[in-house]
């Protein structure tokens, strides 16, 4: 997340312990350790993550149990502590993000599994997340990657489903598009303006499998690309 630099926050240590690490990697200087930063107001793990050019959100976790908050990173002071923004309608681990500009959305995650959209407004950040329209299906483990308009969420727990959310028309169901080549679950998600990649995941056995969704075509199949 970031225009300069991208951020890694929580986790579980080698214990399995949950965390509240957040580091920085310089995208101008990419072979240095990662600068510790942060950290998160709260120690926790399986968080979603979605942001825009000033913040990044990080929304939900465990800890063990899940959690609705929903943590605020300011690029501009990302020494500081995270602040405490307005919650998840729900508590969550694994809940998925995508956003644009003006918006942000977190999607699905578990113990449920949830079907359920909440929608952060960038400009009023300190209200609960308010619930838009669902998932096609309920679904914990799952990928995301979004682009200007739209925001995708892949697969799952034995899932290979892609459900595509109109940024535009956020009340809506979100609209299911072509699969992923196989079903998989903790499929993690990237992408340029043009193509989306969901790369690896289990089913349960590891996968080293990235599928590329075309954004202009995205009800045809996925082509592989990678591994």
């Amino acid at each position: 997340l970031g225009t300069n630099f991208g951020y890694w926050t929580v986790g579980a240590n080698p214990s399995f312990q949950p965390t509240s690490i957040i580091d920085r990697l310089d995208f101008d200087n990419d072979t240095a350790t990662a600068a510790p930063k942060g950290p998160l107001s709260r120690t926790a793990y399986n968080v979603g993550a979605v942001g825009n050019k000033p913040y990044a959100y990080v929304a939900g976790g465990g800890n063990p149990s899940a959690s609705s908050i929903v943590d605020r990173i300011d690029y501009g002071n990302d020494t500081a502590t995270t602040a405490v923004k307005g919650p998840l309608s729900s508590a969550r681990r694994g809940a998925k993000g995508v956003g644009n500009l003006s918006y942000g959305y977190f999607g699905g995650g578990e113990p449920g599994p949830f079907s359920t959209v909440d929608r952060v407004d960038y400009a009023n950040d300190t209200a609960t997340a308010a619930p838009k329209g669902p998932m096609s299906s309920a679904r914990r483990r799952q990928g995301s990657v979004s682009n200007l308009s739209y925001g995708y969420i892949a697969g799952g727990q034995y899932e290979s489903t892609v459900d595509r959310i109109d940024f535009s028309n956020d009340t809506a169901t979100a609209s299911p598009r072509a699969p992923l080549s196989t079903a998989k679950r903790y499929v993690m998600g990237a992408g340029t303006n043009s193509y989306g990649y969901f790369a690896g995941g289990s089913q349960p056995n590891y996968i080293s499998t990235i599928d590329r969704l075309d954004y202009s075509n995205d009800t045809a199949a996925m082509v592989p690309a990678g591994p």
